[in-house]
C-alpha cells in the first residue's frame, strides 16, 4: 500500500494536469523573452483570457528564454500576436498571455510568436522616479517662466484693472438704468415711426410713377383726373417730409436717447472712460499667443511611421512653452515632451522633457522663418551614447511644412534618413 501511495504522488506530481493525456494533440509556437523569470513549465496560456494551451518547456537560447508553446488544436493565432508573462492578481501565479493581433493570416506550426518584456515591480518603481524627477524638472521650467516679478506685477495690474472696470460699470449701470431704459424705448419708437414714414414715401412715389405712365397711354379727359390724383399724391409727400422734419428738430433739442447722446457730453466721456478701462483689461491677455500642428515622419529603411501632436503657448514673443504627444512605432507606446525655450533673434535654444526623457536642442531660423535647422539630443544615459536627431523644416505655405532629417546620426547601426508632412497653424 505504501509503495502504491508513493508511485501514484510521483505520477501526480510529474504528470501535473491529467488533462494533457487526454487532449487532442495540438501544435508548437515559440516566444523569446529577455527573462522568463517565474514561469514554470505547464503554465497555461490564455488569448482574451481563455485558455487555449499550456508551456511546454522553456530552453536558454543566446542567452535569451526561448518558451515552446503547445497551442490547442483548432485554435488559430491570429498573424501580428504579441506575448507577455502575465499573472491574474498580484500573488497568482505566472501565465502567458497572448494578446491577439489583426493580420491577414495565421501563425502555422514552429513559427515564432512576438514577446512583450514584463515590467516588473522594481522596474516600475524605477520608471516612477523617474517621471517624478521629470515632473520635478518640468515643474522648475514653469517656475523660471512664470514666477518672474515682472510677470506677476503685470497679472496683479490686470486683476485690479478688471476688478475697478467691473466697478465703474456696475455704478454706470445703477445711475444710468432708468435713462437707458427710457432712451432704449424712445429709440425702439422712433425707430418704428421712421420705418413707417419712409415705406409710406416709397409706396407714394411707387403710385406716383405707375400714375405718371398711365397718363402718356390714355387721354387728355384722363389725364385731368389723374392730375387731381397727383395733387393728392404729393400732398401726402408734403405731410411725411413735415414728421421727418420734426423728428429730427426733436434730436437738435435733445430729446430721446440720440439726442441726449449729442447734447449731452457727459454721457458720451463716461462711456468712452469705460472702453477705455475694458481696452486695459484685455491687454495683457493680447500678448498670449498659441501654436497647434500634426505632424508625421515616414522612415524609409524601418518601414514605419511616426506621428506628433504638438501644442505650442507663447506668454510673450521671445519665451514659449513646446509640448507633444508622440506615436513611438518602435516601442508601440505614446510618448510625451515639454520643453521650454528662449528665442534670441534667429537662435532658439529649449530644455525639457523630450519623448519622456530629459533631452535639449536648439533651432536656427532662416529666410524670414521659412526655413528652420534643429538639432536634438536626449536620452544621455543610454549606452554606448545619447539620442542625436538633425533635421530640418522648410515652410511650403502658411499651413503647409515639408521635413528632412538624420535620426540617431552618431551610431552607425540606428543611423535613418527620415521625411515627413507638417500640418499647422
Amino acid at each position: 500500500m505504501t509503495i502504491a501511495i508513493f508511485m501514484l504522488a510521483a505520477f501526480i506530481f510529474v504528470v501535473g494536469d491529467f488533462s494533457v493525456l487526454f487532449r487532442k494533440p495540438g501544435y508548437l509556437l515559440n516566444v523569446v523573452f529577455d527573462s522568463a523569470g517565474g514561469l514554470e513549465k505547464r503554465a497555461v496560456v490564455r488569448m482574451a483570457g481563455v485558455k487555449i494551451g499550456y508551456v511546454k518547456d522553456i530552453r536558454l537560447k543566446e542567452s535569451r528564454a526561448n518558451v515552446i508553446l503547445s497551442i490547442d488544436s483548432g485554435i488559430e493565432v491570429p498573424q501580428g500576436s504579441k506575448a507577455t508573462l502575465a499573472s491574474i492578481g498580484i500573488l497568482g501565479e505566472k501565465h502567458i498571455e497572448v494578446l491577439p493581433g489583426e493580420g491577414p493570416g495565421f501563425y502555422q506550426p514552429d513559427e515564432i510568436l512576438g514577446g512583450i518584456p514584463p515590467v516588473s515591480f522594481d522596474q516600475m518603481g524605477t520608471m516612477l522616479l523617474t517621471v517624478g524627477e521629470e515632473f520635478r524638472e518640468v515643474g522648475r521650467v514653469f517656475s523660471e517662466m512664470f514666477g518672474g516679478e515682472e510677470t506677476r506685477a503685470n497679472l496683479r495690474d490686470t486683476l485690479n484693472n478688471l476688478s475697478s472696470f467691473s466697478e465703474d460699470l456696475k455704478e454706470f449701470f445703477e445711475v444710468n438704468k432708468e435713462s437707458l431704459q427710457q432712451g432704449l424705448q424712445g429709440s425702439s419708437e422712433a425707430v418704428k415711426k421712421f420705418e413707417q414714414r419712409v415705406d409710406e414715401v416709397s409706396q407714394s412715389l411707387d403710385e406716383l410713377i405707375l400714375l405718371l405712365k398711365n397718363t402718356v397711354e390714355e387721354n387728355r379727359e384722363n389725364v385731368r383726373i389723374n392730375l387731381k390724383s397727383i395733387k393728392e399724391l404729393i400732398d401726402n409727400i408734403e405731410k411725411s417730409l413735415r414728421l421727418l422734419n420734426e423728428s429730427l428738430e426733436k434730436i437738435n433739442k435733445g430729446e430721446g436717447t440720440l439726442g441726449k447722446l449729442i447734447q449731452e457730453p457727459e454721457l458720451y466721456e463716461r462711456a468712452e472712460g469705460a472702453v477705455a478701462e475694458f481696452e486695459k483689461v484685455i491687454h495683457p491677455f493680447s500678448n498670449l499667443r498659441f501654436s497647434a500642428g500634426v505632424r508625421a515622419e515616414y522612415y524609409g529603411e524601418s518601414n514605419l511611421l511616426k506621428g506628433y501632436f504638438t501644442l505650442g503657448i507663447w506668454p510673450t514673443r521671445t519665451k514659449y512653452l513646446l509640448t507633444q504627444i508622440i506615436y513611438d512605432p518602435w516601442i508601440d507606446q505614446l510618448t510625451y515632451s515639454a520643453q521650454g525655450g528662449i528665442r534670441w533673434g534667429s537662435i532658439s535654444p529649449r530644455a525639457g522633457i523630450m519623448e519622456s526623457v530629459v533631452g535639449a536642442g536648439i533651432d536656427c531660423y532662416l529666410a524670414k522663418d521659412r526655413l528652420k535647422i534643429s538639432l536634438e539630443g536626449f536620452d544621455f544615459n543610454r549606452n554606448p551614447r545619447p539620442h542625436f536627431r538633425f533635421w530640418t523644416r522648410y515652410t511650403a505655405t502658411k499651413y503647409i511644412h515639408l521635413l528632412l532629417g538624420i535620426d540617431d546620426f552618431s551610431l552607425a547601426p540606428e543611423r535613418e534618413i527620415y521625411f515627413g508632412l507638417e500640418i499647422g497653424f
